[in-house]
């Protein structure tokens, strides 16, 4: 017998491996706060147990709470990467979920029990995804540290046609598409046909998951549209 207070403390401790993992997985950025605020948004699942409806509707709710719950954690950049962040949340939730119900957690000391191993099964869960993290191994969780204090967290995409080097201070330009308020300087770069300008400023510093800090990075700004990410990576940066 699991009393309620209990569910609730399993189901959160369950949705924020998940997203946490999804997150990994995925390389989308987001905070532990919107995760957790994601997961105390998923307790109101726990409503079906007062709910005496059908399977169908029962479904469809569930449904419901994890769309939203994908939306608080990660936000919505496009329709294809929020697509792709529900399929992650959704796989790796129906695999964990029936891993759990193979080995009937009914009581309080099976729960304590698995909820050690629930870890070691997600790190197993990663071999089975490793064709999907192949695919996406050219995105990256960058995080910008402004002059001003701010902090932006942003998609990154390693674009090997992006090799701009600042000519006077040498260092690797990567390009968002947000309007900063910074000091900025004129870089130039080279088009096929034209030679032109860009935007950039020196943040305070750059992390970027799987490459760390990196302080030889300026920051370009662009008014295109990306699709899937909101930050272009510099294909010299693999080279260190």
């Amino acid at each position: 017998m699991i009393y309620i207070d209990e569910l609730i403390f399993l189901n959160f401790i369950i949705d924020y491996i998940i997203l946490d993992f999804t997150s990994k997985i995925s390389k989308i950025n987001t905070t532990y706060k919107k995760i957790i605020l994601s997961c105390l948004f998923g307790e109101i699942s726990i409503i079906y147990l007062f709910l005496n409806t059908s399977n169908i509707l029962l479904i469809l709710f569930k449904l419901f709470i994890g769309l939203i719950m994908v939306l608080i954690a990660f936000g919505f950049n496009d329709i294809k990467t929020y697509i792709n962040n529900i399929l992650y949340f959704y796989s790796f939730s129906f695999l964990l979920g029936g891993t759990l119900y193979y080995f009937k957690m009914e009581s309080l000391l099976r729960y304590r029990f698995y909820l050690l191993l629930i870890p070691l099964m997600m790190d197993t869960y990663k071999y089975v995804f490793n064709d999907l993290k192949v695919a996406l191994n050219t995105r990256y969780r960058v995080t910008i540290y402004l002059n001003n204090g701010q902090i932006l967290f942003l998609n990154g995409f390693m674009d090997t046609g992006n090799n701009l080097i600042d000519p006077v201070t040498n260092k690797k330009v990567i390009i968002i598409n947000k309007n900063i308020d910074e000091d900025y300087m004129l870089v130039p770069y080279k088009t096929i046909d034209n030679t032109s300008l860009i935007k950039c400023f020196k943040p305070k510093k750059v992390y970027i998951d799987g490459l760390g800090e990196r302080n030889d990075i300026l920051v370009g700004i662009t008014n295109k549209k990306f699709i899937g990410f909101n930050c272009l990576l510099n294909n010299y940066l693999m080279e260190e």
